[in-house]
């Protein structure tokens, strides 16, 4: 069976998407139809080629520098919307009407062969926002002229103050706007068994979805703030998104479980056979509070000895806080105690297992 594939918007956080994508090409998952927007759109086209190493390397190349033209430097060149950036965005847009963004066009040419997706045979479409009309468009492949793909593609992903890029005399946004998630549009045009990459919070103010009759494969991050700011292209948050990714879809798929962390097929099951539903889930709670490696496969074992270990370690810690607060106060001085868990959250089972684990 192939899937319609659906790829949100999020620009620099689409790694993840690449991620998901190598996962899915271990797993087999084939796919006759994508509907992406903004950054979601380019993977599309990528995924529809099966361009996959193109896709690496496009993603290792991409930067801010690389995609924009501007006169003056940026006080924060990895965070192009910091606010430390805005009186020269702004001078930039007073001075050229726009921020000249033509360099992303060169850049994603390098890496997207128009007549490769083409030739697919995957029903490629996406979604921008018509300022002419202040409408929304789904504009698939087979709508686009012969050499524009890249324009709508970029068309797609195009924010407010950018200038030179998308379909000439035409005046888009970013299709996020309307419908940053399009699964919507994938059911209304017959795809009913769907995998959705979505690495945003925003939904747009069209988002609708009646998922009657469909077949979802939902993959996305548990907390969509760990996937970093929308323009940081850094080599750490490469390397987080790609691989965080690649576990999602594969626990999508069945073939990791586990909540906030990622264990081997059927083994969160395991757990909560062993420990009970409610101290897994402070467990793992627990560990993210305390700061374990959450980007890893444990076993139940590893997982629990890894954690006591940690949590040892803060205790001894919080005891010396502790002993040294209470020798100060006889000299009269008031030092706030720091609790051990700064969340208040009741850890009472999972700490009752650490307890008992035989060393």
């Amino acid at each position: 069976m192939k899937y319609g594939l659906v790829l949100a918007g999020g620009g620099a956080k689409g790694v993840y998407q690449l991620g998901a994508w190598k996962a899915m090409r271990e797993i087999g998952v084939e796919f006759c139809a994508i509907a992406g927007v903004s950054i979601g759109s380019i993977n599309g086209a990528l995924i529809a080629s099966d361009s996959y190493e193109e896709a690496k390397e496009l993603w290792k190349e991409a930067s801010i520098d690389k995609g924009i033209n501007i006169s003056h430097e940026l006080k924060e060149p990895e965070r192009l919307f910091s606010f430390r950036n805005v009186p020269t965005l702004i001078r930039e847009i007073w001075k050229n009407g726009g921020i000249d963004a033509s360099p992303t066009k060169e850049l994603i040419s390098t890496f997207i062969d128009e007549k490769k997706v083409r030739e697919s045979g995957v029903d490629l479409g996406m979604i921008t926002f018509s300022l002419s009309d202040y409408s929304s468009k789904e504009i698939f492949l087979k709508d686009i002229p012969d050499g524009m793909l890249l324009d709508y593609l970029l068309a797609s992903s195009k924010v407010p103050g950018v200038s030179n890029i998308g379909p000439e005399g035409e005046r888009f946004l970013d299709g996020g706007v309307y419908d940053n998630t399009p699964v919507e549009m994938m059911l209304r045009n017959g795809y009913t068994n769907l995998v959705v990459v979505d690495i945003s919070n925003l939904k747009g103010i069209g988002h609708r979805v009646d998922f009657t009759n469909a077949q979802l494969v939902y993959i996305r991050p548990n907390n969509v703030d760990e996937l970093g700011a929308a323009f940081d292209f850094s080599e750490e948050m490469y390397e987080k998104r790609i691989k965080m990714g690649y576990l999602d879809a594969k626990k999508a798929f069945g073939l990791l479980s586990g909540r906030l962390y990622y264990f081997g097929k059927d083994v969160f099951r395991e757990m909560v056979v062993r420990y009970g539903a409610e101290a897994c889930q402070q467990l793992e709670e627990m560990a993210l509070e305390l700061g374990l490696e959450r980007l890893a496969v444990y076993t139940p074992d590893s997982f629990v000895a890894q954690l006591k270990e940690l949590y040892t370690a803060n205790l001894e810690e919080y005891n010396k806080r502790q002993e040294e607060a209470e020798q100060k106060r006889i000299y009269g001085q008031f030092i706030k105690r720091m609790p051990l868990f700064k969340s208040g959250k009741d850890y009472t089972e999972a700490i009752a297992i650490l307890d008992n684990i035989i060393e």
